[in-house]
């Protein structure tokens, strides 16, 4: 039963000094100090031409057990990981490219760093110096192919510190290579190491975090560089949780969803410039795991716990900049790296057309208006094109009566209902509207591709490269920032433009510098897992199930921005701004 607790504070530096303590020592949030015990990249480039290098720091002095995780931009699909075994202040270092010695274009991770790791990579103690691991993962699925592991992005998660002095000593570098990587084969054979949680995971205390890293994704032909830096995640889990890559039943886990705190929390900024904390505690309504419900048994188990997370990576839309400048030889080009890196945990992974029920209104007195809903259970909505005239309040599914008010400012915009014959379309709808601006305040409307909602962008990849483009006619519209592959794809009759999905592309009209805003319908919310909230703050009676604060998508990403240093041509310039988002 979701429960409510509110405190109010009167002194802000007592509210302050309250945040500090509970952001440091309770719920899952993202960390921006950029330290954590996870840490996400939102994106990785191995198309051709492309190399993205990876930086991972472990900042403490605790030798850290460490899965690294590389996901194709399709379906999340785990198509490499490994365990890495840090020493204190370790740095390891990888490059993800094109690998074509297996005859065809697949995704790969290069590393000459010696850090130990699980299976083994680079030692030059044992003849390999360098390495190169191929993303053939996707083999063992049957919904991605090679050409999906040309772009992705990467999960890092602490499993714990390692306890065993064995361990710590032969992981420990000196003069550039560590004293024995066979210390870590050793202590799964011996069972100093066992795959469990908690105590079961023995060798391994809880993690402590201080993981931190960088990216940069290069362009080598055009010569520019965009640096990208990792979401980091703090208070993810009290406990270790260690299994080895080569477990064919639980190498996704740890995952995003296997953590063991059950609280998230927000700083949510109001209108006034007053800050409340809100602390939201999540239920997973006993579901044993989320990944193992799609019929498909490939798929591995991934946890039961993805909402802390999903919260803390939640937004109601996204801003950014774009830079499309043809003039004095500047050449500008902007692609959006848009990424839902828990839709695989089955937040918002519908991929299919929900028939909602259409329902009769009824007012005070249970007599039926002639006004009609959309309704899914509890969750309703109004549909487009109705004039509501407020009198209806409730509505009848079975034995039970639902409340609703259709005075509810969310709900009677006219593009957050749905069409008249109450079908909620799969995978995640955007909309851009009338949000993209010029630098002088102008905005231009964007088109609507599909025919059958007002959320026209259907974005089906979990990995999302959208390509602004300009009609001003000095505008280059031959190539993107990424060169991602916008390939239409099958069954996507209604956004065909000339063979490419029109959906991956944002037009400006004339406009060629300024920004734009992409919204998520009010469908998506979290809502209906919240257990309880804690608000902190001026105005803790301000939230509930029902609040803005659990309505949107978990997302992140960046805004790729490229161009010319005035008209030298060999003066490229690349630069990554992550995505401002607003709840």
């Amino acid at each position: 039963m979701f429960k409510k607790k509110k405190i109010a504070l009167g002194v802000a530096a007592g509210f302050m000094g309250l945040a500090g303590i509970m952001s440091s020592a309770q719920a899952v949030h993202v960390n921006a100090d950029g330290t954590g015990q996870v840490l996400l990249f939102p994106y990785y480039n191995a198309q051709q031409g492309y190399v993205t290098n990876i930086n991972l720091i472990n900042s403490t002095d605790e030798t850290k057990a460490v899965r690294i995780r590389f996901r194709e931009g399709k379906q999340s699909r785990d198509v490499l990981d490994f365990n890495l075994y840090m020493s204190p202040e370790d740095v390891w270092t990888g490059s993800v490219r094109m690998d074509n010695s297996g005859g065809s274009a697949i995704g790969s991770v290069t590393t000459s760093d010696h850090t130990c790791a699980l299976p083994e990579l680079a030692s030059c103690k044992k003849g390999k110096c360098s390495v190169t691991v191929p993303f053939d993962g996707y083999k063992y699925y049957g919904d991605v192919e090679a050409g999906d592991t040309l772009d992705g992005y990467v999960e890092v998660i602490e499993m714990g510190v390692v306890t065993d002095p064995k361990v710590q000593y032969g992981v420990l570098h000196r003069r550039g290579e560590p004293n024995n990587c066979d210390v870590v084969g050793n202590a799964w054979f011996r069972n100093t190491f066992r795959t469990g949680k908690g105590k079961n995971a023995t060798g391994l205390s809880a993690p402590t975090g201080g993981l931190m890293g960088s990216s940069a994704i290069l362009n080598v032909a055009e010569g520019s560089a965009f640096a990208v830096d990792p979401v980091a995640i703090d208070n993810y889990t009290t406990e270790a949780f260690h299994t080895r890559p080569d477990n064919t039943e639980l190498f996704d886990l740890p995952s995003l969803a296997s953590g063991t705190v059950r609280t998230s929390e927000v700083m949510v900024k109001k209108d006034d410039g007053t800050v409340d904390l809100v602390v939201t505690e999540w239920n997973p309504h006993d579901k044993d795991d989320y990944c193992l419900n799609d019929d498909d048994p490939k798929t591995p188990a991934c946890g039961n716990n993805p909402y802390p997370i999903a919260h803390a990576l939640l937004a109601s839309n996204i801003m950014n900049e774009y830079f499309l400048d043809p003039t004095d030889g500047y050449d500008g080009h902007t692609d959006w790296v848009v990424t839902f890196p828990m839709k695989k945990l089955g937040v918002f992974d519908r991929k299919d057309v929900l028939q909602l029920t259409k329902v009769d209104l009824r007012n005070d007195d249970e007599r039926i208006t002639g006004e009609k809903a959309c309704v899914d259970g509890n969750d309703y909505y109004l549909i487009k094109g109705e004039e509501y005239k407020g009198d209806s309040i409730s509505y009848h599914m079975g034995n039970e009566i639902y409340k609703i008010d259709t005075k509810d400012a969310e709900k009677n915009k006219d593009e957050n209902r749905l069409d008249s014959d109450c079908k909620l379309y799969g995978d995640i709808q955007v909309a851009f509207g009338e949000e993209i601006f010029d630098r002088e305040e102008g905005r231009v409307k964007d088109d609507n591709f599909s025919p059958y909602s007002s959320y026209p962008r259907i974005l089906e990849r979990e990995v999302n490269v959208l390509s602004f483009i300009s009609t001003d006619p000095s505008y280059d519209d031959s190539r993107t920032v990424l060169s991602s592959d916008h390939t239409l794809p099958e069954g996507k009759a209604h956004a065909d433009l000339n063979g490419l999905d029109a959906d991956d592309f944002v037009e400006t009209d004339a406009f060629v510098s300024g920004w734009a805003r992409m919204r998520f319908p009010a469908w998506y919310r979290l809502s209906k897992w919240v257990e309880n909230i804690d608000a902190y703050g001026t105005s803790p009676d301000y939230y509930d199930v029902n609040s803005f604060i659990y309505q949107g998508v978990p997302v992140t990403g960046f805004a790729a921005i490229e161009g010319n240093v005035s008209q030298n041509p060999n003066a490229r310039f690349g630069d990554a701004l992550p995505h401002k988002v607003k709840r």
